[in-house]
């Protein structure tokens, strides 16, 4: 299965959602691959920071080489793909050979906006498995009127139900190569674990 986390616009959450994400996997023994596009090679510095290296991070180059790893992957695999914030050729063979976009989202206004700019760029990709997920959102906060106008009808976005809020945990792990696994913290682990199964059960 192909997880592809993207978006265009910086700094939603894309990275930190791909490397838990991925790790909520790990924990039912899954098989599980990252790939790194983002320029800044965020999942690949941090993965560097792991003693274990219990997840393999790729980096192709090319899109050649993406497509390539993509026709590799096994039935039984989960491929992580995490999408830097911009538009080009790489990117968009992530997101149209995508099992499931997850796209990160919070309630601030100019989230929103960028999100209706990526919006037609997915329309022109024409992959409908679209997920839009409510991320590092204030723990107090329960209306998303914004969000949900923004994705109004349409039929090929869906938003999860499942909400990750604003922890301090998420961001401080990846500084030591950890996940949220690699701690004690059970609520952040549990909306974690509860977006994983209710993207793999999109399926």
């Amino acid at each position: 299965m192909i997880l592809t986390v993207a978006h265009t616009k910086g700094g939603v959450g894309k990275s930190t959602l791909a490397w838990h994400l991925a790790h909520a996997l790990i924990q039912d023994e899954r098989k599980v691959t990252i790939v790194d596009l983002d320029f800044q090679q965020t999942l690949f510095f941090i993965n560097s920071l792991n003693e274990n290296n219990i997840i393999e991070v790729k980096q192709p180059q090319t899109g050649d080489e993406l497509i390539e790893l993509f026709e590799k992957y096994e039935d039984d695999e989960y491929i992580i793909v995490d999408v830097g914030g911009f538009d080009n050729d790489i990117n968009r063979i992530a997101i149209s050979w995508a099992d499931s976009i997850v796209v990160p989202i919070s309630n601030s206004a100019t989230e929103v906006l960028g999100f209706k700019t990526f919006e037609a760029i997915l329309e022109e990709i024409d992959n409908p498995f679209v997920y839009v997920v409510l991320n590092n959102i204030h723990p107090l906060t329960k209306n998303f009127d914004l969000i949900t106008e923004a994705i109004g009808d349409n039929p090929n976005i869906k938003l999860q139900n499942s909400i990750i809020r604003n922890r301090k945990v998420y961001k401080e792990t990846l500084g030591f190569g950890k996940s949220i696994f690699d701690t004690k913290d059970t609520e952040a682990q549990n909306e974690i674990k509860r977006l994983k199964d209710e993207l793999i059960s999109n399926k």
